[in-house]
């Protein structure tokens, strides 16, 4: 957050760190930060998550991307 320099519990104030709050938010939006939450409730998550377990000839592991570092890095 910015350094608001308004007289603290003026309106002007409320207005300044309403605005900060509102700034923050969209910025967590669009970086993701509410992915988990919109993941938490996902009505397919249960049924995605299920199919590994029913169908586990379908999973990959390691051992299959031998070559494969994760994030790229060599």
């Amino acid at each position: 957050m910015t350094q608001i320099d308004i007289p603290h519990g003026s309106p002007q104030h409320a207005r300044a760190v309403a605005d900060e709050h509102i700034a923050l938010k969209a910025a967590m939006a669009l970086t993701g930060a509410t992915a988990e939450d919109r993941h938490l409730i996902d009505p397919a998550d249960r049924a995605f998550a299920r199919l590994a377990c029913e169908h586990p000839d379908t999973c990959s592991c390691n051992a299959d991307y031998p070559d494969w570092t994760p994030g790229g890095a060599a």
